[in-house]
């Protein structure tokens, strides 16, 4: 697990005229806390916290701890408003969370063992990477960073699927992929190259069976010449 990522913060005064354009001129991203049963309260970040925060990959997939003076408060990621223009967060949601609090999100998945996957190394095939994250539900607290897919056994024309997966004790998938049909994470499939030296085989296999067959009509219609000579 990477270190918890902890981000300063202030309170946005209800009285305060600061308009969201004034808070972004002074360095700062405006943005929102609310959940676990607390008024929703607006708040301001430093920008370049944030920013430093917003390229970690599991920044969506961990607990983040907000912290002022000697308050603190566990909360997730929920959005991320993106200025087009310059690719620049100009407002954030949080979500507080408890012990409690059963989520929702999406985790990412890691693949390993691609290397030495057997349908890669010993069957001439390639992986093909369905999905690159997964819905799970669970508590706040067994929210975990990624999950791991191992593909060092998987077969040609072989697959993992959803419900294959290993996941943490009291991790389960998302009560949207447990009603609705099972899909595949990943899978070994045939290689574009491999399908070509295939079809090159058979095209040979074609040819020779063809010039097999020539010799047979020129025979049968040397005999046929032979015997309009004789009659």
């Amino acid at each position: 697990m990477t270190d918890q990522t902890i981000l300063e913060f202030e309170y946005l005064s209800e009285n305060q005229k600061l308009s969201a354009n004034k808070i972004r001129n002074l360095g700062d991203i405006p943005g929102v806390v609310y959940g676990a049963g607390e008024d929703t309260r607006k708040i301001s970040l430093q920008a370049k916290d944030l920013r430093k925060a917003l390229e970690l990959p599991s920044i969506f997939s961990q607990i983040i701890v907000l912290q002022q003076n000697e308050e603190s408060h566990k909360v997730i990621l929920k959005e991320v408003q993106i200025n087009p223009s310059n690719d620049k967060p100009v407002h954030v949601d949080f979500m507080r969370v408890s012990s409690k609090t059963k989520i929702t999100m999406q985790v990412p998945i890691k693949f390993i063992n691609e290397d030495a996957c057997f349908g890669v190394k010993n069957e001439g095939g390639m992986i093909s990477k369905n999905k690159n994250d997964i819905e799970l539900t669970c508590l706040a607290e067994n929210l975990p960073e990624f999950i791991e897919v191992d593909v060092a056994e998987l077969k040609l024309g072989n697959s993992i699927m959803q419900t294959g997966l290993a996941l943490p004790e009291g991790v389960d998938l998302s009560n949207t992929l447990l009603t609705g049909q099972d899909q595949p994470i990943v899978s070994c499939s045939t290689t574009r190259a491999s399908l070509e030296i295939e079809e090159d085989v058979e095209g040979e296999i074609s040819e020779a069976a063809l010039g097999e067959e020539d010799p047979k009509e020129d025979s049968s219609d040397a005999d046929k010449d032979t015997e309009e000579e004789n009659s």
